[in-house]
């Protein structure tokens, strides 16, 4: 029994994935969210997250430069930034409300369900992404040790991080 498709080969999977992160940084259509930092539409990816993960993970075991294994590194971090088209849609409209409006007032959320619930929903998010990024910095590091290489340092207070605390705290 075969168990596994030939044709899907980590070098396809990840020069794929490569090319979609090269449009993005050349393209501004889909935009990233600004309430949810770097969010994109998963519709965009070539393959699954886990998959694209696992063949970045493979790629990773066998790569001997750093320089490249940086940028494998980025990738595979970039990748928790990509979340359900669903959400997306739901959050860009609420971006454009709030940028319609200027920064929303907690309590004109109070009487609108609607906006509540998405509130809700983009603090769920934002947890299950911070915890997804502490997940891959872990999974980086183990990687790192089984090919012997020192650990990087992947630093918990980035920017990102702390843009996407500081929503949560609003929220």
């Amino acid at each position: 029994m075969q168990t596994e498709d030939r044709g899907l080969r980590p070098k396809k999977i990840v020069s794929e994935y490569g090319d979609l992160l090269a449009m993005i940084n050349e393209q501004h259509d889909p935009e990233p969210l600004k309430i949810l930092p770097n969010a994109l539409p998963e519709s965009l990816l070539p393959f699954p997250q886990t998959t694209i993960r696992h063949a970045l993970s493979i790629y990773l075991l066998h790569q001997d430069y750093i320089e490249e294994r940086d940028i494998i590194e980025d990738a595979y971090t970039f990748l928790d930034n990509f979340i359900p088209d669903d959400e997306y849609k739901l959050f860009t409209s609420l971006q454009v409300s709030m940028e319609a409006k200027g920064r929303l007032d907690c309590s004109e959320w109070i009487g609108n369900s609607d906006i509540s619930n998405t509130m809700i929903l983009l603090r769920m998010r934002t947890r299950r992404m911070k915890k997804r990024r502490k997940h891959s910095a872990q999974e980086l590091k183990s990687l790192r040790r089984i090919t012997g290489i020192p650990d990087k340092a992947f630093p918990q207070d980035d920017d990102e991080t702390e843009e996407a605390l500081e929503l949560e705290l609003n929220l």
